[in-house]
């Protein structure tokens, strides 16, 4: 019997702190795979000013299964300079096809190492960590994946291990045929914090069973909501912030991957059409107009909606907005954890929010990937493993168990 719709037959959790209950997660399909995306160096590509292209491959990545896989549902989570994806069988050539583009699009365009690999979900269960999925509701758009069981990490350290992730990472060969990357934007200007400051946010709970860590999660999500309120209070993107950009160099990003591989022509065209919908876009949600079914009073509204400022992969990730005193406070309760080796963290801030777009119907079905605006995510994750060496234990522990 097919299991493609595995994903989309799975119940959807309304309530964000569900995602640290195991018993709301299933097993992947045994025959499915994942994908496992990363840019190489990204922390010194991020600080030699490139982290709008860090961010802008990550979701390309996304957008290139989504948009081949599509009508069918499938899992994804973006992570910053990277992506994490599970695919049925039937999909395998086509994404790796996509990869392959993706990975050319990356050295041609931004000289960026895209890595990516496939991995068989029975080589992730052999190693005793396990892939869990569910499903949690953003809004009435938006509904986010969550994986559990460590096997999201134990992928992403294979896919970096020298000798025994080659079988399954992608070579950097020369992609065949270009990627869809239909319905990738990037026409926000930066979204300045409303409370003076953005933070970028990972945790990993520390403990010997998925249990335990659940538990610990559950801690902390609830510690975060204590600090820095409720959702409307945190968002890192807000109606008094959100401006389309007409900044030339801003709007390049997009227009080079989006005419990938084609000419000077096609991108020419392109840069003259993103500034015409620009345009358009700013008088139609000034002027309040509703327009071939899209409701552009509400456009913005939906937008703020539909990001992804908070996820679960394994490890709590989120980008918040809020005060220096409220990182503070939230630093000290996280240090007193990891000084009982309960969780290992990492926070940058930042002074606003970078939004990369993927775009299905503007009439709601339209999602939003956030991140720090000078690469948050890989500069948190980047003080992370700092504090794992400060523990002296090693960076790839053994997967707990349930």
């Amino acid at each position: 019997m097919s299991n493609e719709n595995f994903y989309s037959n799975l119940p959807v959790l309304d309530d964000f702190t569900a995602v640290t209950d195991l018993g709301n997660y299933q097993p992947l399909p045994e025959d499915w795979w994942i994908v496992v995306a990363d840019i190489a160096n990204s922390t010194g590509a991020i600080r030699s000013g490139m982290y709008k292209a860090v961010n802008l491959l990550g979701v390309s990545v996304i957008t290139s299964v989504v948009n081949l896989a599509n009508p069918l549902l499938i899992p994804y989570i973006f992570g910053g300079d990277g992506a994490v994806m599970c695919v049925p069988p039937g999909l395998l050539d086509k994404t790796r096809t996509a990869l392959l583009a993706t990975q050319a699009l990356a050295r041609a365009t931004f000289g960026l190492d895209l890595r990516a690999g496939l991995i068989p979900i029975s080589a992730i269960n052999r190693s005793g960590a396990r892939i869990l999925v569910a499903r949690h509701r953003m809004s009435r758009h938006f509904i986010q994946t969550a994986f559990a069981g460590g096997g999201v990490e134990y992928a992403e350290r294979l896919l970096k291990d020298e000798t025994a992730g080659a079988e399954y990472r992608l070579p950097h060969a020369e992609a065949s045929s270009g990627a869809d990357f239909s319905g990738l934007e990037c026409r926000w200007d930066n979204v300045p914090s409303k409370h003076g400051e953005i933070i970028a946010l990972i945790v990993k709970a520390m403990a010997p069973t998925l249990d335990a860590e659940a538990r610990i999660y559950d801690e902390i999500i609830a510690k975060v909501k204590e600090i820095y309120g409720d959702d409307d209070s945190c968002r890192p993107v807000h109606l008094g912030g959100l401006h389309l950009t007409f900044n030339g160099g801003k709007l390049s990003h997009e227009t080079w991957i989006r005419t990938f591989p084609r000419g000077l022509f096609a991108r020419l065209r392109y840069w003259y059409k993103v500034r015409l919908q620009n345009v358009l876009g700013w008088i139609f949600m000034g002027c309040g107009f509703n327009i071939g079914g899209t409701d552009w009073v509400q456009y913005k509204q939906d937008l703020i909606l539909n990001t992804d400022f908070k996820k679960f992969d394994g490890m709590l990730r989120a980008v918040l907005s809020g005060t220096r005193e409220q990182r503070w406070r939230l630093n000290q309760y996280l240090e007193a954890r990891f000084d009982r080796k309960e969780c290992v963290y990492g926070i940058h801030p930042s002074d606003s929010a970078l939004i990369t777009c993927l775009i299905r119907k503007r009439s709601g079905e339209h999602y939003h990937f956030v991140d720090g605006a000078d690469g948050g995510y890989a500069m948190a994750a980047a003080a992370l493993k700092d504090r794992l060496k400060e523990l002296n234990s090693p960076e790839t522990p053994n997967p707990p168990t349930g």
